[in-house]
């Protein structure tokens, strides 16, 4: 009886210890959300350049215009004549290729992504019209350079300096994986790779922004 007690003992630790950790997690997410940055301000007087952001409630993704893509930015592989805008996301490698949809989601899948340092991927999904749902960001020409180098140095090149594409099932026919720089952890997410493109290109944003709601706030609050 005492070796289970102590045993019971070390688990109510155990237990409290993740929930103390889960709770300083979610204190930090909350503080670094809502602390802005402080951007340095972009020289130029106008913003004619618009970039988008778009979520499925977990996950963003950031939309850009075909127009305004480099050529290194259109890859053969998803272009195709009639689409309008572009959305990159970064995320973690066996989440993005396991889990097309949320009926899909395991609890294994879920644990890794938040536990593990893993490998990560990039994400384009091609889109055929603006959607009324994207939160929009406008930007001046100094800022979409700065902003689409991050996405672009964010790809995973080969040795002829070409994406290095990931075949993936489930997903739809706009859908496209390549490989990416950078581990995923519960400190870098996907939502903070959209947060640091977004300071990447001298936009008000949270210091450290793990959910999407933190970024959306601040986007919202520049409109």
């Amino acid at each position: 009886m005492k070796t289970l007690g102590q045993l019971w003992w070390y688990i109510k630790r155990l237990l409290l210890g993740l929930l103390g950790v889960f709770l300083l997690y979610i204190l930090a997410a909350f503080v670094g959300s809502v602390w802005a940055t402080k951007p340095t301000a972009k020289k130029c007087d106008h913003h004619p350049y618009e970039a988008f952001v778009t979520t499925n409630g977990i996950h963003l993704d950031i939309v850009i215009p075909l127009t305004y893509l480099p050529e290194q930015l259109i890859h053969p592989s998803y272009f195709h004549d009639s689409i309008t805008h572009v959305a990159f996301g970064w995320g973690e490698r066996d989440f993005y290729l396991t889990t097309p949809t949320w009926e899909d989601l395991t609890v294994g899948a879920a644990a890794q992504a938040l536990l593990v340092s893993s490998e990560s991927l990039m994400h384009v999904r091609r889109y055929h019209k603006e959607q009324p749902s994207w939160a929009r960001i406008a930007l001046c020409e100094s800022a979409m350079e700065s902003l689409l180098s991050f996405v672009e140095n964010s790809f995973r090149k080969d040795e002829n300096k070409s994406w290095a594409e990931v075949q993936s099932t489930g997903y739809s026919q706009h859908d496209f994986f390549y490989e990416a720089h950078g581990q995923y952890h519960a400190i870098n997410t996907c939502n903070t790779w959209i947060n640091n493109a977004l300071k990447a290109a001298g936009v008000k944003t949270g210091r450290w922004s793990p959910m999407p709601q933190g970024i959306l706030w601040h986007l919202e609050q520049t409109e």
